[in-house]
Parts: C-alpha cells; structure tokens; sequence
C-alpha cells in the first residue's frame, strides 16, 4: 500500500509539473505579437494606472486605484470588475474621445488550451463622429506569464520593454467585434485589435508607462438600391 502511494504521489507531481511546462511553452496560447499592415484608424492611449481618468476595481488587487479616493466596487454583481476611463488621441496626439471600459475574467479562461481571457467591453465616444461599441477577449497570459508573475511574486528584474496583442477574439483572426451606435458610426461593423508596448514595470507599484494603440476597422455602411 505504502508504495501505491508513493507512486500515485510522484505521478501527481510529474502531471503537475508537465501542466505547468504546457502552460508557460504551449503555442497555442502565445502571444501573437505586433500587427502589421492592417488598413485601419488608429487611437492611441496611456496606462490607464497612470494617465488615465479613472480606474477602480474590488481594491483586493495591487493595482492602484486612480484616483486614490475614487470609490471601490463593492458590490457582488461588479466586485470582480475593472472599470477604467481613459483619454484617446489621434495619430497626431491630438485628443479625440474617451473610452470607458469594464473588464471581468471570462468563463471561457482555460489555461492549458486558452490562456487567461477577459471580457472586456468598450463604450468608445468620439465628439462630433459618434460613439461605438467594441467586444474583446483579451488573452493576458503572455503578460502574466512574462511580466506580472515573474517581478511581482517571484521578485525577479523586469525583461522589458515588452510588447503584447492581447486581443483574441471574438471575432474572426482574433481580433474584437465592433458595434457603431450613434453618429457617423450608427450601424456599422467592423472590427478592433488592441496593442501594447510596455516600457516600465515597477515591483512595487506595477505598470509604469504603456502605449497603447487601438487599431479600429469600421467599413462605411453600403446601401443597395432595390431592383426596379
């Protein structure tokens, strides 16, 4: 019996570690780097942490509040949230619009296969165009895996920069589905990706500057005259 048991235990240890071996090398749930040559108008902002408006969440995560006073989300149906408001400019930095966003963990998280996806949904208003929804799954495995993990809980020197894609779906080719609402927008879809460079990460108070790009692929809407 003694050695039953001792074989059922160096067997549990070896699936352990051979999991824990998939998840950090396994491809299929790899970041997918920069994008390239994409026909599509892009937004940039800052880390929301440090620029932007307004951040806030359940305050059980290191990530800081901002500002420091702005209340936390306390109730059950939104403690598990990330609400954060942020400025966007054009490629010229010139400021445009706001995007509001709340993000959760997805049901859909599977680390083996998947990696760790959130659901994140974009209300995007820009004055005198419009405003428009974006629907993302954003896969931040990559980042936990390379950045938050290794400096945060294992004290390790950050390897930055760093440069992410979270954006995974859900719509075709990984990228976000884009709903227009009002404005120059109303009734259009496209689709979003969502990118990251990030070039300072602190051990103490975490994502220092990130810039952030949102590439949005909106088609203008075709209108078909009716066959006489």
């Amino acid at each position: 019996m003694k050695y039953v048991l001792i074989t059922v235990f160096f067997g549990f240890l070896l699936g352990f570690a051979l999991a824990l071996v998939g998840l950090y090398y396994n491809p299929i749930i790899a970041d997918s780097g920069v994008i390239t040559g994409v026909n599509a108008r892009t937004f940039t902002y800052q880390s929301p942490f440090t620029e932007g408006l307004a951040v806030t969440h359940s305050g059980r995560s290191r990530l800081p509040l901002r500002p420091t006073a702005i209340p936390e989300l306390w109730e059950n149906t939104i403690r598990n949230s990330l609400l954060s408001l942020v400025v966007l400019y054009d490629e010229e930095n010139v400021p445009v619009g706001i995007a509001s966003r709340v993000s959760q963990l997805s049901d859909s998280t599977e680390l083996l296969t998947r990696g760790v996806l959130i659901d994140d949904d974009w209300l995007v208003s820009i004055p005198g165009e419009g405003s428009f929804f974006i629907e993302a799954d954003s896969n931040l495995w990559p980042f936990l895996k390379e950045t938050l993990i290794p400096v945060w809980y294992l004290d390790r020197p950050w390897q930055g920069p760093k440069h992410y894609r979270p954006t995974a779906g859900p719509g075709d080719e990984g990228t976000a589905t884009v709903s227009g609402v009002t404005g120059s927008f109303a009734n259009r879809k496209g689709t979003a990706v969502e990118i990251y460079h990030i070039s300072d990460f602190n051990r103490t108070t975490g994502p220092g500057r990130v810039d952030a790009q949102l590439y949005l692929h909106l088609p203008e809407v075709v209108t078909s005259l009716a066959a006489e």
